[in-house]
Formats: structure tokens, sequence, C-alpha cells
């Protein structure tokens, strides 16, 4: 059943694992090409630790099952394969926003976009690649790939299966553990401004508390023949230094969070250089400002 091929797709279950991580991996390098041309240094690409991107693997797969009959017509082929990829990709973005609370690539910056979610040039480069793919490279992988005996094969999607659900499931609980993080930033944001406000007013507060009891109190000193301006000194001191040690406990708390040095953390906010969260946007902009300085840092030091 794994080896045999299913009519209405035109693939074996085998087959089709085969160009999915073919495909996926070819994505991922094309992205990784394309944005170190662009960036100006090397940039690991993809919701995965490994070097695949299974939008790529997903959406070749859908082309070569769903338009295998238009080969003889690229201007067709271009046609349909750019709806259709554009279609995939803004129902991916969608789903990913709703699960993860975050846009994963933006093209508000691009003329004709929907949303930042799609936009006509990146509409033109799926039409594009999907004609090159299945008009001239199709043939040629679909020739190598299906040449590999069945045994290795299926020990190979076998094992890179388990991979990928692994790395799936790693990147997910990485995505969420960001969230939870951003979470804590806007919450100490919150509590540092409150308590920065507090501070001021409690301040003012002490002060006229000792300004109204301070003629009771020289008084009754100068009376008894003490000197209490040190004692003064302390009450006011004493609530002023416990709220400021408070406050520097959290800025600390902040900046070891904002530092953001989970390995798998920092790869996942390099891959998408346009992300951005819809829940916390503020608190991750402050850590997309300090991963951009702490990258700049190393590459100044480097040099």
């Amino acid at each position: 059943m794994f080896y045999e091929i299913i009519p209405q797709l035109g693939y074996s279950p085998y087959q089709m694992c085969l160009l999915f991580i073919f495909w996926s991996f070819f994505g991922w390098g094309m992205e990784c090409c394309v944005h170190t041309l662009k960036m100006g240094a090397y940039s690991d690409r993809g919701f995965l630790s490994m070097p695949l991107c299974p939008i790529y693997g997903f959406g070749v797969l859908i082309i070569n099952i769903a338009l295998s009959g238009l080969v003889e017509h690229p201007l067709l082929m271009f046609v349909c394969s750019a709806a259709i990829c554009t279609t995939f990709e803004f129902l991916v973005g969608v789903a990913m926003k709703k699960l993860f609370h975050a846009m994963w690539w933006d093209y508000s910056d691009e003329h004709f976009n929907f949303h930042g979610y799609i936009c006509l040039k990146v509409t033109l480069e799926w039409g594009i690649a999907c004609v090159l793919a299945e008009c001239v490279a199709r043939p040629v992988v679909e020739g190598v790939l299906f040449m590999i005996p069945p045994l290795p094969g299926t020990v190979f999607i076998i094992v890179m299966g388990v991979l990928i659900i692994i790395d799936t499931v790693m990147s997910v609980m990485t995505v969420n553990h960001i969230n939870v993080e951003l979470k804590e930033l806007t919450d100490l944001t919150g509590a540092m401004y409150d308590l920065a406000d507090r501070i001021g007013r409690n301040l003012g507060e002490t002060a006229l508390e000792t300004q109204e009891r301070g003629n009771e109190i020289y008084a009754a000193a100068y009376l008894a023949g003490e000197n209490v301006s040190e004692s003064l000194e302390t009450i006011s001191s004493d609530i002023r230094t416990s709220t400021e040690e408070q406050l520097e406990r959290m800025r600390r708390r902040y900046d070891a969070i904002a530092a953001f040095t989970n390995r798998r953390e920092r790869r996942m906010l390099n891959a998408f250089p346009t992300m951005h969260s819809t829940e916390y946007s503020d608190a991750f902009e402050t850590v997309r400002k300090k991963l951009r300085e702490s990258i700049g840092g190393k590459m100044k030091d480097a040099e």
C-alpha cells in the first residue's frame, strides 16, 4: 500500500514522502540564499531547526498533484500555480497568527499587499518558481528520487519523519515559551511604571508627614535635650530604599528575560526578521532591538 500509486494523486505515499522532504530542503536552501544575499549575513530560515521548510514541500506537492496536466501550457501553469501558492501562503499565515499570536512574515511594505500576508511581488515569484519546478526540475528530481531502493528510502523517510515530529514539537514549545516571556516582560513593564509612580507619591507623602510632625518631634527633642535629625532622615530614606530595591530587582529580571539567551528562541527570531507579536508588540520590539544590538556587538568584536 505504501508503495502503490494512488490513481487520483498520481503518486504513491512513498513517493510523496520523498518529494516532500526534497522540496522542503530545497525551499530552505533557497530561502537561506536569498535572505543571506539580502541581509549581507547568513540567515537560517524556517520554523524548524532542521534544514527544512515544510511550506515548500507541501506547496510543490499540491502543484504536482493539482496541475500535472498543465505542463504543456506554461502560461496557464503560471497563473494557476501563483493563485494556489498565494492562497496557501495566506491560509498558513492566518493559521499561524491565530495559533501563535504573531505575524511570521509581513509584506506591509510591499506594493499591492493584503494585510501583510501576501503581495503581488511574491505571487509573481511563486508563479515563476512553480513553472520552473514543474516544467524543468520535476522530471530530473523525480527521476533521481524514484531510483532510490524502497528499503533504504523507507528507513530514510521513517528517520526523517521522527526527527520532523520532534523538531515540530520543540519549535511549538519554543514559540509558546517566547509568548510566556513576552507576557512577563509586558507585566514587568507595567509593574515598574506603577512602582516608579508610587515612589514619587510616597516620597511626597512622606515629606508632608515629616513636615507636619516635624515641629512636634523637634520640640519634644529640644525639651529632652536630644538630636533626632538622623532618625527623621532614616524614616524617609527607609521607604525610598526599600521601594528602589524592589524596582531594581524588577529591572534585573526584565533585562535577563529581554536578553533571550535561549539558542532556539534566538534562532527563531533571526529566522523571521519581519515577525512581530500581535499581543505583546512593545515587549517584542524591545527583545528584537536587544537581539540586533548583541549581534552587532559580536560582529564588531569579530572585526
